[in-house]
């Protein structure tokens, strides 16, 4: 009897590329309907199934790897309403979706050429990695970055989904291409920016802090700057000057407040401790606030912040209490 752990691989490829027979699509069906993990996995395989990978390799390494897929498999060959160039990166989708259920981190896939992809996954900790082209990226907690093995065919492009910085090494013959699940493309010949992505257009951030990146999304089509921001209101976006200095307290271990206030040191501890899931401010207070934090505790933080206020802060199951 066939499991969500021993469903042939390969009928599954066959499925979603449409090349399997009416008997072979019955056994994905009874299989689908026996569990319902199966189900669910079958559906995380169709949603995968659309991705847009195919950007990622050129037209010539697309041909040569649907013909080795083609052989490997014993597919006939047949017209087919996809095309040829949807159906292998769907099926390159497929079999990344696969490893990550298998192993929860997808490396690369095997099917074709061992070793073409690379990813790279961080868990509860930050981490970092040096690309082929000597351009660094560093990855906040349950980020992932997936591109094309040592660059190949010259392509500088790689998939972000979660939050990263990165320092891109020049090259103006050579662009480095950033695409997100949210559907954004970013575009840089060498800067370094700020990138969170892949929650919805709505929660996507971006800040430069060197040189200029291009950010297409849909109709909008603009050059963002170093000391500017993407800031997305009603799934449109707008360039704005940077207001949040703590973007990369992530990485830095940083928080500085220049004159501000009550509500806005409250709300900034809470989109950046991930301890605190809520604030309650019960107090007023006219004060504003000059002070920085390197690598403090979130209780280090809010004991120095009621002497700066005079006034109380409680961390209560992830609610920020703030009261006289």
């Amino acid at each position: 009897m066939e499991t969500s752990k021993t469903i042939n691989s390969e009928l599954l490829v066959r499925f979603f590329s449409g090349d399997c027979t009416s008997e072979e699509a019955q056994r994905i069906e009874a299989w689908r309907k026996r569990k319902e993990e199966n189900d669910q996995i079958f559906e995380d395989f169709k949603k995968v199934w659309k991705s847009d990978y195919q950007t990622l390799l050129s037209s010539e390494m697309l041909e040569g790897d649907w013909a080795r897929i083609r052989a490997r498999l014993h597919m006939p060959h047949r017209r087919r309403s996809i095309g040829f160039l949807g159906a292998f990166s769907r099926i390159a989708a497929v079999i990344l979706v696969m490893l990550a259920v298998s192993s929860g981190l997808y490396v690369y896939w095997n099917v074709p050429g061992f070793g073409r992809w690379s990813a790279f996954q961080t868990g509860e900790s930050v981490d970092s990695l040096r690309l082929p082209d000597n351009s660094i990226v560093y990855l906040n907690n349950h980020s992932s970055l997936k591109y094309l093995r040592n660059f190949e065919d010259g392509k500088r492009t790689v998939s972000l989904d979660g939050e990263g910085f990165f320092e891109v090494e020049h090259d103006a013959g050579n662009p480095f291409l950033v695409k997100t699940p949210d559907g954004l493309d970013v575009t840089v010949l060498g800067t370094a920016f700020h990138l969170q992505a892949g929650a919805g257009i709505e929660n996507v951030e971006l800040n430069v802090t060197e040189g200029t990146v291009g950010i297409k999304y849909r109709r909008f089509d603009e050059k963002v700057n170093a000391g500017q921001s993407i800031v997305v209101k009603n799934s449109k976006l707008e360039v704005h000057p940077t207001s949040d200095v703590n973007f990369l307290f992530w990485k830095t271990g940083e928080l500085a407040f220049s004159q501000c206030s009550l509500e806005v040191i409250a709300n900034t501890l809470q989109k950046h401790f991930k301890e605190i899931k809520e604030v309650d401010i019960d107090a007023s207070s006219d004060v504003l606030v000059t002070t920085s934090f390197h690598n403090q505790s979130v209780s280090e933080v809010l004991e120095e912040l009621e002497l700066h206020f005079d006034k109380k802060f409680t961390l209560n199951k992830g609610v920020l209490i703030i009261s006289e």
